[in-house]
């Protein structure tokens, strides 16, 4: 159904994925987003793709953070739920000796990540319990951002991702849990509900894990987008979003590429707004499949699920981009992402909105 269409029938046909705004509907059926990081240096990362996800139109969005990042992030704004239910070994709360947090410090990050010791009763007796509440509550789930190298950290995010694969629920994986893909790739392969978003350098770090040609300075796209659907099948078949200059969204099978004009300024925090707003159509495309409102009555032929993600991540692609560049326009290189997300709003009526009534 995606094959050889244009940009315009591609956003045509996600407009079928736009959840409706149904007087039935309760609060959290158009979206309960998670997202899992912030620690006390990084707090904008978290809050970009949880505002994101909401500014999108999800219904409810948390932030599972560092202890110490919660009161900073949850300074930024009311309308979202912080939970700091996350510790890095350098937290006073675990109570553990200087000789063992200098110890895990010192040792390789994937030999702590994959061995048991101490960290894994921190992990089962304070941080698991009130994490798993949460993600048995949620639709979908956004980790990574703002996340940092912290061994505890990343030790606590393989066991989350452990938790949400088996509660079967779909995962984003952005920044930092990237680094922990490169690393210890099994952590998330051939589970067929995850998305990963990495840049040009993320994507070659686990390609080089994967053992696959890099492609850092690579400009032939049919060269690029044969390694992104190398990358999904060697991951077992989940969907890569390879950014650039051109998003290429593939699974081993299909592919899309997305070449909408976007903003000129590259900042911080634009690829957390991305990541959120994918989390946002994704549960959508999920809720699509599931029927939760009459998708028969537009009559148009129904998308499968295995192309509906796909279109749902073009979607989001293209409504950042859309966003960031009318904030370009408007302030130039004095652009910040905050800026981005002020046309969220705006870029999503324009695309999508305004030729789906409410049903």
């Amino acid at each position: 159904m995606l094959r050889n269409r244009s940009h315009k029938e591609l956003i045509n046909l996600s407009r079928q994925l736009i959840q409706p705004l149904l007087p039935h509907f309760h609060k959290g059926q158009a979206g309960r987003v998670t997202v899992i990081g912030g620690n006390e240096d990084y707090t904008g990362a978290p809050f970009f793709a949880s505002h994101s996800a909401a500014i999108v139109g999800a219904d409810l969005s948390h932030v599972i953070c560092e202890k110490l990042a919660a009161p900073i992030i949850k300074s930024y704004s009311p309308d979202l739920m912080i939970h700091p239910y996350l510790f890095d070994l350098d937290n006073p709360a675990i109570e553990l000796n200087k000789s063992d947090i200098e110890q895990f410090k010192s040792a390789q990050l994937k030999d702590v990540i994959v061995e048991n010791n101490k960290l894994d009763i921190i992990i089962d007796e304070i941080i698991l319990p009130k994490v798993s509440q949460l993600l048995s509550r949620t639709d979908i789930v956004v980790v990574g951002p703002g996340f940092g190298r912290d061994p505890l950290m990343l030790k606590s995010l393989v066991r989350i991702i452990e938790e949400i694969k088996v509660l079967n629920k779909s995962i984003i994986l952005d920044a930092d849990s990237l680094y922990l893909i490169s690393i210890h790739p099994e952590v998330i392969q051939n589970y067929t509900k995850a998305i990963i978003t990495p840049n040009v350098v993320e994507f070659d770090r686990i390609a080089k894990e994967l053992g696959m040609e890099p492609s850092i300075n690579e400009s032939n796209l049919d060269t690029l987008i044969s390694r992104t659907q190398e990358m999904s099948k060697n991951l077992g078949n989940i969907i890569v979003i390879r950014k650039g200059k051109s998003e290429i969204i593939a699974n081993s099978e299909r592919y899309l590429v997305n070449d909408f004009p976007g903003s000129s300024k590259r900042v911080g925090g634009q690829g957390d707004s991305l990541t959120g707003a994918i989390a946002t159509f994704v549960n959508w495309s999920n809720n699509y499949n599931e029927e939760l409102w009459d998708v028969s009555s537009s009559g148009d032929k129904k998308i499968p699920l295995n192309e509906s993600n796909l279109l749902a991540c073009y979607a989001a692609s293209t409504l950042v981009r859309c966003a960031g560049g009318k904030a370009f326009r408007k302030y130039g290189r004095a652009m910040q992402t905050s800026n981005l997300h002020e046309f969220l709003g705006e870029s999503f009526n324009e695309l999508f909105e305004d030729a789906k009534p409410n049903m």
